[in-house]
């Protein structure tokens, strides 16, 4: 157990949020959201967006083609939940259009959890390890600034999933 408390949880949370936007101009522009309908963990990142009343684009089809039509419109952060093969392909569309990886996290089958991040995205991967297995309804909280509207996850299990965020540079 953890010696965070929650106050110290979702003040981290806040600040994880304002550090991916960057207080920079862009930071005005809704991140894209990215899901794999084919991932138990995809499908319940996607349904606690749009419960916050946002919209992840499942990956379907031609991704090179749907990246740069999503990456045109110049959005402030990219937040995925996606398998290891859409993680590499789209990271590096969106690392060529300008954006870099702050935070990687890998979720096992075992119920094992990774996380690999940048300083300016270390808060994510102790989001991630507080948040256990409802980590892709917290990653949909932070995605969409919603952090401190506690979802309760429907289901006990981590689930495997890659869940990824990245920045313009």
């Amino acid at each position: 157990m953890s010696g965070l408390s929650r106050r110290g949880f979702l003040a981290s949370a806040a600040v994880v949020s304002a550090t991916l936007a960057g207080g920079r101009a862009e930071a005005a522009t809704l991140p894209l959201l990215l899901h794999d309908a084919g991932l138990a963990a995809g499908r319940r990142f996607a349904a606690r967006v749009r419960l916050l009343g946002g919209q992840s684009v499942a990956l379907e089809g031609d991704r090179v083609r749907q990246m740069r039509d999503w990456l045109a419109l110049s959005p402030a952060a990219i937040f995925a939940v996606t398998r290891r093969s859409d993680e590499l392909l789209v990271g590096e569309i969106a690392a060529e259009a300008g954006y870099r990886r702050v935070a990687l996290v890998r979720h096992g089958a075992d119920g094992r959890m990774t996380a690999h991040c940048a300083s300016d995205g270390a808060r994510v991967a102790a989001l991630a390890q507080l948040s256990d297995a409802a980590w892709p309804e917290a990653l949909a909280d932070l995605a969409l600034d919603k952090i401190g509207q506690c979802a309760v996850a429907p289901d006990s299990r981590v689930m495997p999933a890659l869940s990824w965020v990245m920045v313009r540079r």
